[in-house]
């Protein structure tokens, strides 16, 4: 016979929670959009930018001038503007007096809902830039097609037919002929890399090689585009109030591949794939703030942050010249 029940209110052991150990899925982190949409502080919430056109790459073949005659005079530089407004995203949740007091370690209410809405600021941010980089009706199909859909043998799955290094180069060449550069930049999600990686046509170019596993160094090196990032970003399409686990969840940035021109650092006549125009509020790009409401008995965290993005790679709205998009690269 025990000394203690082994069940009820005499058990020696009474169940609490584990202050070594929490399970929670991993965080979003390698996020890529602020590279394809590089940030732009600006003083107003909306404003004009101007867009030069390519007049400086006109061939004047009338410069001649006879002694005595006046030079050839030219027509200036044509520009027209396009605007910004940044509009508020902002997030809030409430923390009330009752959790904050009840909780247990490692429960933490405070900074679990601050991380809470700032994940989701920013994962929506995310989807944004998703959203506008791989849509065929943002890019110029003038002079040429800035993009191309892939579909049946000519994805990248199919090792045996489709040729990505071939489609690659189409890209860039597609880029290199309208601004004389080539992209610096190349957006391929973690689904389509882990294709790459196995593609005969890659294997076949490092086969005599010192190193016989395919990473992101080698791709950028075969293809020639320095800079290569590799989102591996999930979300799911759950509404508000319903639980993750009655929808679906996926990745982000799927199966589109995006090639793009993208500067340094923003500055004047300096054109790029796009922009994120960032209103800053008291000097920070996104602001945390915090207040007491007392007919709730809780605390309110905010966050908040006020931009707009721009794809300004082109001589007019939505027609990007500055990128190319590989549409369904992988089945």
């Amino acid at each position: 016979m025990a000394v203690y029940s082994p069940s009820g209110s005499g058990s020696v052991h009474i169940d609490i929670l584990l202050t070594n150990i929490s399970i929670q899925f991993p965080l979003n982190s390698d996020y890529v959009g602020q590279y394809l949409f590089p940030q732009v502080r600006v003083a107003k919430q909306s404003n004009k930018y101007g867009i030069f056109d390519r007049e400086n790459f006109k061939l004047e073949a009338h410069d001649v001038r006879a002694p005595g005659d006046l030079a050839n005079e030219i027509p200036g530089l044509r520009w027209s503007t396009d605007t910004y407004y940044c509009n508020e995203h902002a997030l809030q949740i409430a923390i009330t007096d009752e959790e904050r007091e009840n909780a247990d370690a490692p429960l933490q209410p405070d900074i679990d809902g601050t991380n809470l809405v700032t994940d989701r600021i920013l994962l929506g941010r995310e989807k944004r830039m998703h959203d506008l980089a791989t849509a065929t009706a943002n890019y110029a199909t003038s002079p040429s097609n800035m993009f191309q859909t892939n579909s049946g043998t000519t994805q990248w799955n199919d090792y045996v037919n489709s040729n990505p290094i071939q489609d690659f180069r189409t890209g860039i060449r597609a880029v290199n002929a309208v601004m004389f550069r080539s992209p610096n930049l190349a957006i391929i999600p973690w689904q389509v890399m882990s294709m790459l990686e196995d593609h005969p046509d890659f294997i076949e170019r490092i086969k005599y090689s010192e190193r016989g596993i395919i990473t992101e160094e080698i791709i950028a090196a075969v293809i020639g585009i320095p800079n290569i990032k590799v989102p591996s970003v999930g979300f799911s399409s759950a509404g508000t109030g319903v639980p993750v686990t009655s929808a679906t969840v996926g990745y982000l940035w799927g199966k589109d591949v995006i090639l793009a021109w993208t500067p340094p650092a923003p500055g004047l006549r300096t054109i790029s794939f796009g922009y994120e125009f960032v209103w800053p509020l008291g000097g920070n790009e996104m602001l945390t703030d915090r207040w007491r409401e007392e007919p709730r008995v809780s605390d309110v965290v905010r966050v908040r942050r006020r931009y707009d993005l721009k794809m300004v790679g082109g001589e007019s709205s939505n027609q990007e010249l500055c990128g190319y998009l590989i549409k369904s690269a992988i089945l």
